[in-house]
């Protein structure tokens, strides 16, 4: 009989709740392993493994091999082994990482988002993260135009390009949307592996949350990426302060004017019905509404006004560095 393991490579998208998937299979970690399921290596996020794969530092089959070895000294059976690292969905190629099927059944967890709510949080994650320089400081209409860069979320032609890595049937995709995932983003996630207890988990992480568009465009205009990453992540903080007040006054955050996102759903719908006719048994793979017609639309813009723009966002922003330092 075989004792051949099941690998679970969960590799995006963006925007579907990655780092607080990532916190909890870490923080319970004992609670996982001791169900035979193994989130490996002691870090939340495996980007650094498969960093290395993607730049030839190591191999798969290196990786693999170690994997095995991992679970095999483990005083419990383990059957399942989980790895997430969602910047893999970005990879044009993915056969770098063809060998762990030398060693594992594979299989990719890939959640799907509604591709018009996926580019107006994508960009407001851009600005605020500021990891690229192509991106981070784009203005919202320009980043729209250039959609076609983020060719990940073309959701059928991807999961092809992972089957011809892994196989048919290798892909287990599950969609984004409130209404598909009644017990949480957390609880779908390990049902796509057979863990089916979130509600016993310890909850871990906070919400990676876009930022407002009028607060989007603010950090869009500051360097943030040229700071060491501990001072950029305090600076996003004090960022998402600004942003929590903002919110009070319940602004509008669609970006995307109606006969826009019509089209743009267009463009995908052939492949999302081909998705959701082949995993799900219908005809269409989203089920939440677009945003009526009438609903207001807001292109991201600074306060009119000097004045208004220093004490709407630079001086609260200010205030709080301040707060913050003082504690140094």
């Amino acid at each position: 009989m075989s004792d051949r393991k099941t690998l679970y490579l969960h590799i995006g998208v963006h925007r579907t709740a990655t780092t607080a998937i990532q916190a909890t299979m870490f923080r319970n970690w004992k609670t996982f392993r001791d169900r035979g399921i193994l989130y490996p290596l002691g870090v939340e996020r495996h980007i650094g493994t498969f960093n290395n794969i993607f730049f030839g530092r190591t191999t798969a089959q290196a990786v693999a091999t170690d994997l095995v070895q991992r679970a095999a000294a483990h005083p419990v059976p383990i059957h399942t082994v989980v790895m997430s690292d969602e910047d893999v969905s970005m990879r044009r190629d993915l056969s770098p990482l063809r060998a762990f099927a030398d060693h594992f059944d594979v299989k990719v967890i890939f959640a799907m988002r509604r591709q018009d709510l996926w580019l107006e949080s994508w960009w407001a994650q851009n600005v605020k993260g500021q990891w690229d320089r192509r991106y981070c400081h784009m203005p919202w209409p320009e980043f729209l135009e250039r959609r076609a860069d983020f060719h990940w979320i073309d959701y059928a032609a991807y999961i092809d390009q992972i089957e011809q890595v892994f196989g048919a049937g290798s892909v287990k995709p599950y969609v984004f949307e409130r209404g598909q995932m009644p017990r949480g983003p957390i609880a779908a996630f390990c049902e796509q592996f057979g863990f089916r207890d979130a509600a016993s988990l310890v909850k871990a992480g906070g919400e990676n949350i876009s930022l407002t568009p009028e607060v989007s465009e603010f950090v869009r205009h500051l360097p943030l990426i040229d700071a060491p990453m501990q001072l950029r992540l305090r600076l996003i903080a004090m960022a998402e302060a600004v942003d929590r007040r903002v919110r009070t006054e319940k602004p509008v955050t669609l970006m995307i004017p109606h006969a826009e996102r019509v089209a743009i759903m267009n463009q995908f719908e052939p492949g999302n019905r081909r998705i959701a006719q082949r995993f799900f048994g219908r005809d269409q793979l989203f089920l939440e509404p677009l945003p009526k017609a009438d609903a207001p639309v807001t292109t991201p813009a600074l306060p009119y006004g000097s004045t208004q723009v220093m004490t709407r966002l630079v001086a609260p922003f200010v205030s709080d560095m301040i707060g913050s330092l003082s504690k140094d």
